[in-house]
């Protein structure tokens, strides 16, 4: 493995280490992924952890240590969802570098860039993109989008 692979192996792992201990006994952890969501003058750095039942959200930050409490979202919890991948829907999505995952739920709405896929998949691993792939699965299902 070059350094780089090792780097996101890394990452995929601290992610893990981060969102294990919210979870219930037994609840399987499905993937983890890194996304950001820019305000006007500020961003957010979360981590996100996806099980088959919610998505688990900690704000994190450059050392990956949560900064705020994390936040619980179940399907039943999103109102409103779109995956913009320029056009080509989910599959373009995934493979792509840029885009965005919008939801809402009744208390905030979330805006998030997700890198894994396409030509950033070589700097941010297998973990990640694994991670998209069911956060997008998730967010899909929620809205009974298949």
């Amino acid at each position: 493995m070059g350094w780089i692979e090792d780097k996101a192996g890394e990452a995929d792992q601290r992610y893990q280490e981060l969102i294990r201990p919210l979870l219930q006994p037994d609840e399987p952890l499905l993937g983890v992924l890194q996304a950001t969501q820019a305000k006007t003058f500020s961003s957010k750095l979360f981590v996100i952890g996806v099980t088959p039942e919610r998505i688990v959200m900690v704000v994190v930050d450059r050392k990956i240590q949560a900064k705020e409490p994390p936040v619980t979202i179940r399907r039943g919890d999103i109102v409103k969802s779109s995956v913009d991948g320029f056009g080509g829907g989910m599959a373009h999505f995934l493979t792509t570098d840029l885009g965005e995952i919008r939801f809402d739920t009744a208390q905030e709405s979330y805006k998030l860039m997700i890198i894994g896929g396409g030509m950033d998949q070589m700097l941010t691993g297998e973990g990640q993109l694994n991670g998209k792939g069911r956060f997008l699965e998730f967010i899909a299902s929620a809205r009974g989008i298949h």
